[in-house]
């Protein structure tokens, strides 16, 4: 990062924030440039500050908001990300094959009088969507963004599970409920950036434990309770070590299936972790990186929740990615690389810029949404195996790039050229998506801003009784099967849910007491632990040298350089 030079400070045309564009930023706008007979067309700098770019990209990502409604197909009901009264084309995956129309054939001329993203969101509304992004999961309705899941309830961004619930982030587990940002996990509840652990409760930032509850970043750790900062551990209570017989002693003393005393521990757990050192990011393995949650990076910079990243900035939720600059969400064996501007893409991406939810074996694209295994797309939507198609409609190979670049002088003209999707042309509203999680705004606010916003609600449940929180039992052992033909009223939203029967069995069998809160609350809460994705300023409190952070400086907990840090805990 150090190499890089400032070019040009600009002012954010949204937020009117400062940014800078450097010298290895106009690289990469030059290298990803596409070019039409021999002509460069450069993508210019940013109009946005990072910030609002990542902003308007997550206004396009609906991860947890699911709804019924009919399929336009069948006539069915299904499960899906679009609300009914979205003016939208929905198929259910299952049923699609028998739709025989060709998205060709909803094809249209480029009309060069206007906006290329008028004609884009008329196209938008035209081609059919599927219902859910979901693939080959089995007995696993409620699920989205989410493949090879067997047996699961409310997974999101989650693959490879079996009998797991109330999830977003989660890979490869078993047996777990409530985890956020976890993986190869079993019989855990309640863990955020949990991994390979093993009956785990109420826990954060572990790796390799297992019959523990509370734990705040500890490796290697067995029966452990209320500990942070531990290492190769067993047998410990509060960070104090005992024998054997004295911590199972103090653990049987403890009635944690009660809702009380977890409520209480948890408030007393989350106070003890600000009286111990954090380091100053989560990471390992990494070199000149800057970010959080980063893993196995090298020349990663403004980067969250990636692994195995490589030149790259500003890109989040992505693994073996390399030369990308602004992109949320890729995971995928075969890597990518050489992308811009985009949300959500699977295998073998190379070479798109500003598009959307590609999923695989797409190359040399713009603009584009919903397409796979095609190259050389222009303004396209839920194409299949084509190339040299502009607003899906096939051209010949000169035809195509004759016509692309006067497409782009016209976005020029228009101020489109090198800008992401506009927020009004998402089909969700901004209150639906994974932008209110990391930039939340009143409604007010988001309609201000030009962000759509959603006033649907689901109907309510049809239930028998329901219940508020001071209406249930304490204890797990005093919930009866009845609980399951009511609904309870979250304490904090007021919001009613309802327990299902594998979730109960998973509640009983570890004698965990019954949430008193929405699983949108808990899934609010679990974020809430995990540190934003913004950058600041601040000082090692131990030694004093500079460190750029995601713990902003007015926070409680102590923070250390990471030298400091390896100090105070391993040494």
């Amino acid at each position: 990062m150090s190499t890089e030079k400032a070019i040009e400070t600009k002012h954010c045309k949204n937020c009117w924030a400062s940014f800078d564009v450097t010298d290895k930023d106009l690289e990469f706008y030059d290298k990803i440039s596409p070019v039409f007979n021999w002509k460069k067309y450069a993508i210019p700098a940013p109009t946005l500050c990072p910030d609002c770019r990542q902003q308007r990209r997550l206004s396009f990502r609906n991860e947890r908001s699911i709804y019924k409604r009919k399929c336009n197909l069948t006539g069915k009901e299904v499960i899906s990300i679009y609300s009914e009264d979205k003016p939208l084309t929905i198929y259910n995956q299952k049923d699609r094959r028998e739709d025989n129309r060709d998205p060709l054939s909803y094809g249209r001329d480029v009309d060069l009088t206007r906006p290329l993203f008028e004609q884009m969101k008329e196209l938008f509304l035209a081609v059919p969507k599927i219902s859910l992004l979901a693939l080959a999961n089995q007995n696993a309705e409620f699920v989205n963004f989410s493949s090879r899941n067997k047996d699961c309830y409310l997974l999101f961004e989650s693959d490879n599970n079996q009998d797991c619930w109330h999830g977003e982030h989660t890979f490869r587990c078993k047996n777990s409920l409530d985890t956020s940002y976890v993986s190869h996990c079993e019989l855990c509840y309640e863990c955020t950036d949990c991994h390979t652990c093993y009956n785990v409760k109420f826990s954060q930032d572990c790796h390799q434990c297992s019959d523990s509850w509370f734990l705040d970043n500890c490796a290697s750790c067995q029966h452990c309770y209320a500990c942070a900062n531990l290492h190769n551990k067993k047998f410990c209570f509060w960070n104090e070590q005992y024998t054997k017989e004295e911590y199972q002693q103090k653990i049987a003393d403890l009635n944690l299936g009660g809702y009380q005393i977890i409520t209480q521990q948890k408030e007393k757990f989350a106070n003890f972790c600000k009286t111990v050192p954090h380091k100053f990011m989560h990471g390992v393995h990494n070199e000149q990186v800057i970010g959080d949650y980063l893993q196995e990076c090298k020349n990663a910079f403004f980067c969250f929740d990636g692994k195995r990243l490589e030149d790259c900035k500003y890109v989040s939720d992505c693994e073996k990615t390399k030369m990308t600059h602004d992109v949320v969400v890729f995971w995928g064996d075969n890597g990518m690389e050489l992308a811009y501007e985009w949300q959500s893409i699977g295998n073998g991406i190379h070479n798109v810029l500003f598009s959307n939810n590609l999923w695989e074996n797409v190359s040399d694209a713009l603009y584009c949404d919903f397409c796979k295994n095609s190259s050389h797309l222009f303004g396209c939507i839920g194409l299949r195996h084509k190339e040299y198609c502009i607003l899906n409609k096939q051209y010949t190979q000169a035809e195509y790039e004759k016509l692309v670049p006067q497409i782009i002088e016209r976005m020029k003209a228009e101020w489109e050229w090198g800008e992401f999707f506009p927020s009004h042309v998402s089909p969700f509203g901004y209150n639906e998506t994974v932008a209110m999680e990391y930039f939340p705004l009143t409604k007010a606010d988001a309609l201000k801003q030009w962000f759509n916003w959603s006033d649907y609600e689901s109907p309510f449940p049809k239930v028998e009784k329901t219940l508020k929180e001071n209406q249930l039992p304490d204890d797990i052992q005093q919930i009866s099967d009845e609980i399951l033909s009511q609904a309870i009223i979250c304490e904090v939203s007021w919001k009613p849910f309802r327990i299902i029967k594998s979730e109960l069995e998973f509640y009983r069998k570890h004698n965990l007491p019954l949430p008193h809160k929405h699983p949108d609350q808990r899934h609010k809460e679990r974020m809430a632990l995990r540190n934003p994705r913004k950058l600041r300023d601040r000082k090692c409190m131990k030694c004093w040298t500079d460190i750029k952070t995601s713990f902003a400086p007015e926070r409680k907990e102590i923070v250390y350089c990471e030298q400091c840090y390896n100090r105070e805990v391993y040494w």
